[in-house]
Order: C-alpha cells, then sequence, then structure tokens
C-alpha cells in the first residue's frame, strides 16, 4: 500500500486518485495538470493532510473537456469562463495566441536568440499537451522559416529542449511499456523527439535512437530492447525495399508504424495490405495516432 493510499483511507481510495492516475486516464502530464490549477484554477483537487492531490473521475471528464477546447484552438486562459458557462464550442471564435507564439519564434530564430526559444518553449510545453502545441506552434512556425540555416537552427533547439524533456520523464515511466521510435540517418531527428513527446504523455516510456544506419539497425533494435511498439521514420531509399521490410516486420507481431512519403506511396502502388501490425502512412501525425490506437491493447 502506497503512502497516499494509507493517508486517505481504503473507502477514499475507491473515490478518489494521485494525479498520476489522472494523467494515465486522460493523457495530460502531471507538469500541465498542475499548471492548469495554479495558473488558471482550471481544476481544484481535494488534498491528503500532507497537501497530495487528490481526483475524481469528475475531473477525468473536466480534463478531457478542456483538451476539446484547447483542440479547437481556444487559449487555455479562456477555458475556465467556457467551462463555467457552459459555453457551445461552435460559437467560440479560435485564440490569435497561437499566431503570436509563431511569430515569436520565427523573430527569435531569424536572429539566433536560444535562450529565448527555450523559455518560450518552456511556456508553451507546460501550459499545453504536446500535440497541441506540435501542431499549432512548432510545425507552423518551421514552414514559414523553411529550408534555412534559421530553420536548421530552430530545429536544433527545440530538438535539444525535447531531448531533455525526455531524459527527466524517464524515472517516472519505469514501469510503462516501452516505445520504440526511431529513424534512419538522422534526417527525421525532430520528428523523432515530437513524438516521443506525444507518446510519453500519454504513460508510455520512449525509447529514442534516430541515427540508424539501416532497416538491419532497426530489427536488431527490436529484438535487443524487444517494445510494445515502434515507430520509424521510412527515409525514400527504403521505397524499392518496401515488400521485403513490410514482410519482415510483420514477422514480429507487435504494432508498428512506419512513416514516409516514398515509403507510403511503394506501398501502396504494390497494395501490400496484408500485415495487420504494421502500418505505413505518408503524415507523421497519422502514424503517431494509428500506433496510440494499437499500442493501448498493450498497456
Amino acid at each position: 500500500m502506497s503512502q497516499d493510499e494509507r493517508e486517505w483511507g481504503m473507502e477514499e481510495k475507491q473515490a478518489y486518485f494521485p494525479i498520476r492516475i489522472l494523467s494515465t486516464k486522460t493523457g495530460v502530464n502531471s507538469v500541465t495538470l498542475r499548471a492548469w490549477e495554479r495558473r488558471y484554477g482550471l481544476l481544484k483537487p481535494k488534498r491528503t493532510e500532507k497537501g497530495h492531490r487528490l481526483y475524481s473521475e469528475e475531473d477525468v471528464t473536466r480534463v478531457d473537456a478542456i483538451v476539446r477546447w484547447i483542440n479547437q484552438g481556444v487559449a487555455v486562459s479562456k477555458v475556465r469562463a467556457l467551462l463555467d458557462q457552459n459555453e457551445n464550442i461552435e460559437n467560440v471564435i479560435p485564440a490569435d495566441e497561437w499566431l503570436e507564439w509563431q511569430a515569436a519564434l520565427v523573430h527569435m530564430s531569424l536572429h539566433f536568440e536560444e535562450d529565448k526559444i527555450e523559455h518560450l518553449y518552456q511556456q508553451i510545453f507546460s501550459q499545453y499537451p504536446p500535440l497541441v502545441a506540435i501542431q499549432n506552434w512548432i510545425l507552423p512556425s518551421l514552414k514559414q522559416l523553411g529550408v534555412s540555416v534559421h530553420g536548421r537552427f530552430c530545429e536544433a533547439v527545440l530538438t535539444r529542449s525535447l531531448t531533455n524533456r525526455l531524459s527527466s520523464l524517464k524515472n517516472q515511466h519505469t514501469a510503462a511499456p516501452i516505445l520504440l521510435i526511431t529513424g534512419l540517418s538522422g534526417q527525421q531527428t525532430l520528428w523523432c523527439y515530437m513524438t516521443s513527446a506525444i507518446l510519453s504523455d500519454h504513460g508510455y516510456s520512449c525509447r529514442v535512437l534516430p541515427n540508424m544506419s539501416s532497416d538491419q539497425d532497426w530489427q536488431d533494435l527490436i529484438k535487443g530492447i524487444n517494445p510494445a511498439g515502434v515507430v520509424a521514420f521510412c527515409e525514400s531509399e527504403l521505397a524499392s525495399r518496401s515488400a521485403e521490410l513490410m514482410a519482415s516486420l510483420a514477422e514480429w507481431g507487435k504494432p508498428i508504424s512506419l512513416i514516409g512519403a516514398s515509403f507510403w506511396l511503394a506501398v501502396n502502388s504494390r497494395k501490400m495490405t496484408s500485415f495487420k501490425q504494421v502500418s505505413v502512412h505518408s503524415e507523421a501525425l497519422e502514424g503517431v495516432a494509428a500506433i496510440l490506437d494499437k499500442a493501448v491493447l498493450i498497456k
């Protein structure tokens, strides 16, 4: 029995649970949940005598509602009023703060302002789930920067921040199912770490190895780590070997998402649809969603 369980007793334990359980149930990390409570009053947990937060199924429903509003583009600072008023999503105009944050990131990247980018990253990722921050902030900003030294600089700073984030979560997910995230030649390093941020928020322990030199390396990794699932970013050179690779990975028998536009085209042109545990996607976020749908069965 844990310390929290001893504190609130068996009867209370049936109705209330700690923040780590709320995080698991909702897919929102504990840091963000605490920020929503402290900064915006979105949550009002009960407390044990020693000050530990306790939540109920009502809080799960409320967090789910908060996430729905945020996914509609509403600023987290506006959500409390909308929830209190029982406002309809269809009647609300999305916030423009994402446009402001995009402009700020572009400006900082153009002027190589590393510290300011890191500070803005911390601000946004403490308030929003990674998927929301990636969709509304990182990806649009990088699109504006394009293929340039400023874009590469921005990617490098964000990659380092996401790497540090993954390291800080390592001790929290010691008993969680392992998901392997990999790619070839480091060309998708940022995407590997953005993927880890999304999957970590859903309670998985992520192993990120973005610099594999061949698909054989992936297979060696799978055998060595034995993860519950794999996300692999496939570069264009693998398209010609798609049939062989798909058949080899299918033998493993666990969920795999392969992501890459040229690889997806090769697979679909050959109509290779018989590998149920291996899915192929042209878009990265689609592939991440697919592994979540499959991996939830093994948690």
